[in-house]
């Protein structure tokens, strides 16, 4: 009960859900399957903030273009047999944001994001479930850390004449 009580005093409050930019109030993704865990995730938390995601890119304000999506797996450690011990998934993606016009509102961004996981050779449906949540949860990782990005946009500017 104390520690709350010095949280509170000191000014510490929990982190909500930010606004993001005026800019992306119509937002097109381009260079995602729409029916992608990924396309679906990032238009859910678009959606989430108040964002429409069109898909008619002539009537959006902004455009949001993934250039690069790869995820891929990696072997980190073999046996001595040769068999594989453990892996690692990496998932790389690259976007930029521009307006209507073309003019770049976010320049390019490059994610990165590594889980490892040890495989075992005696049970690999699990081994196989374990990669498939990694996956999933990687996704879902991708997803917070764009919007973490979109969240840097600056407020449209206003023309004071």
């Amino acid at each position: 009960m104390l520690s709350l009580l010095f949280l509170v005093g000191c000014g510490f409050h929990l982190r909500g859900d930010s606004e993001l930019s005026p800019l992306l109030n119509q937002t097109y993704l381009q260079g995602i399957a729409p029916y992608s865990q990924l396309g679906i995730g990032l238009k859910r938390r678009l959606e989430a903030h108040g964002i429409t995601v069109t898909s008619v890119p002539e009537e959006a304000t902004a455009l949001l273009s993934i250039t690069y999506n790869q995820l891929q797996r990696q072997v980190l450690s073999v046996e001595s047999t040769g068999k594989v011990q453990e892996y690692a998934l990496k998932y790389v993606l690259q976007f930029q944001v521009t307006n209507s016009k073309g003019e770049v509102l976010l320049p390019s961004q490059r994610l990165e994001l590594m889980r490892q996981y040890l495989f075992d050779q005696s049970s690999v449906i699990s081994a196989g479930e374990q990669e498939k949540l990694l996956r999933e949860t990687l996704q879902n990782d991708m997803v917070q850390q764009i919007l973490w990005r979109l969240e840097a946009l600056p407020p449209p500017h206003v023309d004071e004449s």
